[in-house]
C-alpha cells in the first residue's frame, strides 16, 4: 500500500507540474546535486546567481534606481529593514511585474513587527521543493505519513487536497491540550507515521505528553521550522520519539529558505540561492565566530528582491578553521542563531498558547504594526499594542481579536488591551511577543 501511495503521490506531483508549469520535482532534484558538489563549484553558482539579482535589481526596482549606471557589490546596497518594506512596498517591486498578479507573502510577526513581500505566485513550489528537500535529508520519501503541526485555523481548499496526496496528517497547534495530544498518539500507530514536521515548541508539548504517559514512539524524521528548536526540547524528542534524526531549518516568512542542519549542530546554509551577513549594529561587517545581526539577501525573489534584508535575528557564522573535516554537505555553516525561548500563555483550563497563537491571529490585522502580550497571573494577559498610521484603525479591530483568542481559549482568559507608543525589545534588541511572570509552564 505504501509503495503504491508513494508511486501515486509522484505520478500526482508530476502531473501538477506539468499542468500548473511548476517546477517542484525539478527543484527536487538541483537541490540533490547541490548535496553533491564542492565548496568551489557552490562558491561559484552563489557568485553568479548574486550578480544576477543585483543587476535584475539595479535596473527594474524604482527604489534602487540611484544605484542605476554604476559599478556596485553587494555593500553597496542599503540595508533592508522590516519598516521600510512596510512603507515603500510598491517601490521595492520589480516593474517586470504587476503587484496585482503577485501572491501577497506575509511575514509571521514573531518578532513583534509585521511586514509582508511579494512572489511569483508560482515561486511558493519551489519553496515547497527546498523544504521537500530538507525532509529528505531525515530518510523522508513523497507519499510517506506525515505528522505536521500548523497554524492553519480552518484547513480548506487547496491545502486539504494537498494534505490528501501528500498523506499529511494535519494538527492545528493554536491551542493544544493534553486530551487532544492523547488522541493524537493513537494516530500515529493507527497511521504508522514516522515523520513530524512543525513547530518545536507545539512538537515538544507532544513529546512531553507521550513521555509522561510512557507511550514513547519511534519516529524516525523530526522536521522543525517557525520557531527556535531549544536542547531541552531536543531531548524531549529523543525520548518521547526514541531518537529520530531531527532537522531544524532557518527561513523567514517573506520567503526565504536559509539554513538547515542535518549531521552536525552546526547549519548549513543554502549558499546557492541566499547570501547570509553578520553584521554589527551600524551595519558593518563582524569577523567569522563574532556575534552580529542577520542580513539575509534571496537569490531567487526576482518579484520583489530582498537585499541585504535585515531579520531582527543574531547569529554567529562558523570560522572556515572550525569548519568539520567530515561534514556532508559543502555548504557554509552557521555556528548559532541566537534568540530567545519561546515563552506560552497558560489559561486557567490548561490550554497553552505559543507564539504563533497571537501572530497567526494578528497578521491579518495591518492596523497594528506591533504588539506584545504580558502574563502575570494564569487567569489574564494584557495585550499590548502599536497601531500603524498607514492604516485606519477602529475598536472592531480589537473585538474581532479578542473574539478568536477567546475562542482558542473558551474565553477563559481575561484580556485588557492597552495602546502604547513603545514596545521595549530584548537585551538580543529583537521585539519579544510574550513575556510571562509564571514561574512555571505546568
Amino acid at each position: 500500500m505504501k509503495l503504491f501511495h508513494n508511486f501515486f503521490t509522484k505520478f500526482i506531483v508530476t502531473l501538477g507540474d506539468a499542468v500548473l508549469g511548476t517546477s517542484y520535482l525539478k527543484v527536487l532534484k538541483v537541490w540533490n546535486n547541490y548535496d553533491r558538489l564542492s565548496e568551489e563549484a557552490l562558491e561559484k553558482i552563489q557568485q553568479e546567481n548574486l550578480t544576477k539579482i543585483l543587476n535584475h535589481t539595479i535596473q527594474t526596482v524604482p527604489f534602487y534606481h540611484f544605484l542605476k549606471n554604476k559599478e556596485i557589490n553587494l555593500s553597496d546596497f542599503p540595508i533592508l529593514t522590516k519598516e521600510i518594506l512596510r512603507e515603500e512596498k510598491e517601490q521595492l517591486v520589480s516593474n517586470l511585474y504587476s503587484v496585482e498578479k503577485l501572491h501577497k507573502n506575509f511575514s509571521s510577526g514573531s518578532s513583534g513587527v509585521q511586514s509582508y513581500s511579494y512572489i511569483e505566485k508560482k515561486f511558493k513550489f519551489y519553496l515547497q521543493g527546498v523544504q521537500t528537500h530538507w525532509y529528505m535529508w531525515s530518510g523522508y520519501k513523497i507519499g510517506d505519513p506525515v505528522l505536521q503541526f500548523g497554524m492553519s485555523p480552518n484547513r480548506v481548499f487547496p491545502k486539504n487536497l494537498k494534505d490528501v496526496f501528500y498523506n499529511v496528517h494535519y494538527l492545528n497547534s493554536f491551542a493544544l491540550d493534553e486530551t487532544k495530544l492523547l488522541e493524537v498518539a493513537k494516530v500515529l500507530k493507527r497511521k504508522n507515521i514516522k515523520y513530524i514536521i512543525g513547530y518545536p515548541s507545539a512538537i515538544n508539548q507532544f513529546a512531553e505528553v507521550l513521555i509522561k504517559h510512557q507511550l514513547n514512539y519511534k519516529i524516525e524524521g523530526v522536521i522543525s521550522l517557525g520557531d527556535k528548536l531549544f536542547p531541552h526540547f531536543r531531548k524531549n524528542f529523543n525520548d518521547g520519539f526514541i531518537n529520530p534524526i531531527i532537522i531544524d531549518t532557518y527561513g523567514c516568512a517573506e520567503g526565504i529558505l536559509m539554513a538547515s542542519t542535518f549531521d552536525l549542530d552546526y547549519y548549513y546554509i543554502m549558499s546557492p540561492k541566499v547570501v547570509i551577513e553578520i553584521v554589527d549594529d551600524y551595519g558593518n561587517p563582524v569577523p567569522d565566530g563574532e556575534l552580529g545581526h542577520v542580513l539575509v539577501t534571496s537569490l531567487t525573489s526576482f518579484a520583489m528582491p530582498l537585499i541585504r534584508y535585515k531579520l531582527g535575528d543574531l547569529a554567529i557564522k562558523l570560522p572556515k578553521n572550525k569548519y568539520p573535516k567530515n561534514r556532508s554537505f559543502n555548504y557554509p555553516l552557521l555556528e548559532k542563531i541566537v534568540g530567545r525561548e519561546t515563552d506560552v500563555v497558560l489559561t486557567p483550563n490548561g490550554k497553552t498558547l505559543i507564539v504563533h497563537s497571537f501572530t497567526g491571529i494578528v497578521e491579518y490585522y495591518p492596523q497594528i504594526k506591533q504588539f506584545k502580550i504580558l502574563q502575570e497571573v494564569r487567569e489574564s494577559i494584557v495585550f499590548e499594542y502599536i497601531t500603524d498610521e498607514f492604516f485606519t484603525f477602529t475598536p472592531t479591530v480589537l473585538e474581532d481579536i479578542k473574539s478568536k483568542i477567546n475562542a482558542l481559549t473558551d474565553a477563559s482568559l481575561t484580556i485588557e488591551f492597552k495602546n502604547v507608543d513603545f514596545i521595549k525589545p530584548t537585551p538580543s534588541g529583537k521585539p519579544q511577543i510574550i513575556e510571562s511572570k509564571l514561574n512555571s509552564i505546568h
